[in-house]
């Protein structure tokens, strides 16, 4: 437990309104048997936070005139089954509302790589697209590949120009283990650490849009001040006005209540104590918010899921940490 939280580790960077300071506070050790201090280069497997680099990557695509969100996907990349699985768009793989499942469980059978990449993209729909919302890794797990198929390039590659613009100097797909935060001790794998904790993502064996990245502190830091900017990087603008409000600006009501932007989820009560922001968490422990008002904006990395995911709920501690963002 550090400050709180379940794990061994803690880094957090905020801005409040009326202070131009940013605060940054590392605690603990990168693992429970590594007793080095945390320090501010220490990676996190930002989990689903990956999602949202792969959502900018898309609306790069889309301001370079390459994509078009609301056009099929499937003369390029053939997602789902059953009706209307043909009139999947990007915009509905980005919003969770393709009626794509929300996993696929085929790793559990051993099944990998190419064959498992291939079974889980042809997942039956659960409902039509744009009936409804449901959190779909299997959505963007197929963004991811429809991404990849368009720009002729990695995944990887795409990220990779993601984080050059944004200014998120160490953020990576293959981390060094040694710069790494350690997550799970799983029993098919032992202890996991350098390598994606997420399960179906390290079972595809290559690059996935729904997990996959790790990060500092300041490589999240630096997408949220993207996002408080409009759009603009250190160095160049890396998203259009209009892109950037898509990733602000909720299309699909979610069940739970939340309003669903591209990338984003808007006003998430559950963890982000009721302040008007948009954001994202992720199952390792990570998670960042904006403040739409005062661009006060909060990131926060744990690793509550180590040793084990059990008795590793968090969210009172991310409300607690966000909440000043409103005062």
């Amino acid at each position: 437990m550090v400050n709180g939280a379940p794990g061994s580790a803690w880094a957090s960077l905020r801005t409040t309104p009326g202070r131009d300071a940013e605060e940054l506070l590392l605690l603990g050790t990168p693992a429970h048997d590594d007793r080095t201090p945390l320090n501010e280069r220490h990676l996190f497997d930002l989990a689903s936070l990956t999602k949202v680099f792969t959502a900018v990557a898309a609306l790069r695509l889309v301001d370079q005139g390459r994509v078009d969100l609301d056009a099929p996907v499937a003369p390029v990349l053939d997602a789902g089954s059953g009706e209307g699985a043909g009139r999947i768009t990007l915009r509905h793989l980005l919003t969770h509302s393709s009626g794509l499942p929300a996993e696929g469980r085929e790793w559990r059978d051993g099944i990998r790589g190419d064959e498992l990449r291939a079974r889980v993209l042809q997942r039956p729909l659960g409902y039509e697209p744009g009936g409804g919302h449901l959190y779909s890794d299997v959505g963007y797990i197929a963004a991811g590949e429809y991404l990849e198929r368009v720009a002729g390039r990695p995944l990887a590659e795409l990220w990779a120009e993601v984080a050059t613009a944004i200014g998120a100097g160490s953020l990576t797909s293959s981390p060094d283990p040694r710069e790494a935060v350690a997550t799970e001790d799983q029993p098919h794998r032992g202890p996991v650490r350098g390598d994606v904790h997420d399960e179906l993502a390290h079972a595809l064996e290559r690059p996935a849009g729904h997990a996959g990245l790790f990060g500092s502190v300041h490589d999240v830091a630096a997408l949220a001040r993207m996002i408080r900017e409009d759009g603009q990087g250190p160095r160049e603008r890396v998203l259009s006005t209009d892109s950037t409000r898509a990733l602000r600006v909720p299309t699909v009501r979610a069940d739970a209540g939340y309003g669903q932007a591209i990338g984003l989820r808007v006003r998430d009560e559950s963890w982000m104590s009721g302040i008007d922001a948009v954001g994202h968490t992720g199952f390792t422990g990570t998670c960042f918010a904006v403040h739409t008002g005062s661009g006060g904006f909060g990131v926060l990395l744990v690793n509550r899921v180590h040793p084990s995911r059990e008795d590793a709920d968090i969210a009172a501690v991310r409300r607690a940490f966000l909440a000043p963002l409103a005062s």
